[in-house]
């Protein structure tokens, strides 16, 4: 074992020679030739990188871990085409939502408007924003899969009611797609709203996504929800335009 350890230790002897970017002599170790301190921003270098890698991957795991659907994963502002002003508008006005979120407030969201318009890429691009940019945690669920988690618990003795409502009030962000869609039924419109009532009460965001123009919204929410959605500042954005989708 010793005989083997002195076989591996390399004598270090200082050159006459100079690194060319420190200036500084290079040293010779086992025959080759190098400069310490290029070295030591080499060892960094690749830490770096490594923690880069690390960082890349422990955010598509969290994106992963959202909700999304497969379709939405790569979805974020860089990739949201810009093809009208009212678009530039609902941009910018889902950036500044994410950042205040970041920040450490907790305002709400409408996005509105006809199908095909972006709706659902805006806000997989604020999930990716908010995850990648804080430890802040961020859901997607459609308005049909809240009501149906929640009416499990009446044939599922394992969990409560109640249980399922923290689950969904412990997000800093819930996106809740396609509110007004598959929700119509008197008790599932309920659940999700025992859900809304519940995120105000634990100060959280909530965005909500639908094709209810803003008068149904007000209307369907009622006016005690109307009402708590603004208290910490809703953010109303319009989606207005041609179907997307027919122009890809």
């Amino acid at each position: 074992m010793n005989t083997m350890l002195k076989t591996l230790q390399f004598r270090a002897e200082t050159t006459e020679a100079l690194c060319p970017t420190h200036h500084i002599p290079l040293m010779e170790i086992a025959g080759h030739r190098l400069c310490k301190l290029c070295a030591k921003e080499m060892v960094h270098r690749s830490h770096a990188a490594y923690a880069d890698e690390l960082q890349q991957r422990l955010l598509q795991q969290k994106i992963k871990n959202s909700g999304l659907n497969k379709r939405y994963l790569d979805r974020g502002f860089k990739n949201y085409v810009v093809a009208c002003p009212a678009q530039d508008n609902a941009i910018k006005l889902c950036q500044a939502f994410a950042q205040q979120i970041i920040s450490d407030h907790y305002p709400n969201l409408l996005l509105i408007g006809t199908p095909g318009t972006g709706k659902t890429h805006l806000s997989a691009s604020i999930i990716r924003n908010i995850l990648h940019n804080s430890t802040k945690s961020a859901r997607y669920y459609t308005s049909a899969e809240i009501a149906q988690k929640m009416m499990d618990t009446w044939s599922d003795a394992s969990r409560s009611e109640k249980e399922v409502i923290e689950h969904f009030s412990s997000f800093d962000l819930l996106v809740i797609d396609e509110y007004g869609l598959h929700d119509r039924h008197e008790k599932r419109l309920e659940m999700v709203h025992k859900v809304l009532y519940s995120r105000y009460d634990n100060m959280k965001s909530t965005l909500l996504i639908s094709n209810f123009t803003i008068q149904n919204m007000q209307r369907d929410l009622g006016a005690r929800l109307w009402s708590r959605l603004h208290e910490n500042n809703l953010i109303v954005v319009p989606c207005y335009w041609d179907d997307l989708r027919f122009n890809q």
